[in-house]
């Protein structure tokens, strides 16, 4: 397996820091890996939008493996 390089990494941290969106019928994906990722915070609704926070659960994962969380962003309407 080829070793990711720093920068590719900085970025995804940075997408998964900004927010990757949100389904209720998918749920949140990996920007790493687009595996679905686990919720283990959910923020309450602030009028139309809603904050999660997941984790990849992915044993291949770099985010996975440096456990880093990733926030996404649900939007109702």
């Amino acid at each position: 397996m080829a070793r990711p390089s720093v920068t590719r990494i900085a970025q995804v941290k940075e997408q998964a820091a900004a927010g990757v969106d949100y389904s209720p019928r998918l749920g949140a994906r990996c920007p790493w890996c687009g595996k679905r990722a686990r919720i283990y915070a959910t923020q309450p609704w602030i009028e139309l939008t809603r904050i999660r926070y997941h984790r990849c659960e992915n044993g291949n994962c770099v985010l996975a493996a440096t456990g880093i969380s990733i926030k996404s962003i649900e939007v109702d309407g």
